[in-house]
């Protein structure tokens, strides 16, 4: 992991969970590279919050722009239907991007009536 934990972010991302129905559980072992565990009945997964100064590519690779990030999340000790995910912000926007990280793809989540999530960015 680079750098320190973006705090302000974690604490703005488990807001955001809360408002999709989401409990959260914050990582105590810092060798496990993941921020928060969130869940409700019907759904568990790992988040990774990552906050950049940078505008995101649309048309980027995931794996090339967050390559550590989605390393560590691939690397963790949880059963597959544990669903991975890298939570992206950038600098100046107020919204989130949630990107699913499996085992040979990463895909970004466009619309989740699960959660309410609706991705303002997707095409």
């Amino acid at each position: 992991m680079r750098g320190q934990r973006p705090t302000a972010t974690i604490l703005e991302a488990k807001g955001f969970a809360e408002r999709m129905g989401y409990h959260w559980m914050e990582n105590e072992k810092a060798e496990l590279p993941f921020d928060l565990l969130i869940f409700k009945p019907e759904s568990a997964r790992v988040v990774k919050v990552r906050q950049t100064r940078y505008r995101i590519d649309p048309n980027g690779f995931y794996e090339e722009m967050f390559p550590d990030e989605i390393r560590g999340l691939r690397s963790l000790p949880f059963p597959e239907f544990i669903l991975r995910e890298l939570w992206l912000r950038t600098q100046h926007e107020r919204v989130w991007r949630r990107l699913v990280v499996h085992e040979l793809s990463v895909g970004e989540i466009d619309w989740w009536k699960a959660d309410g999530y609706t991705n303002p960015h997707a095409r």
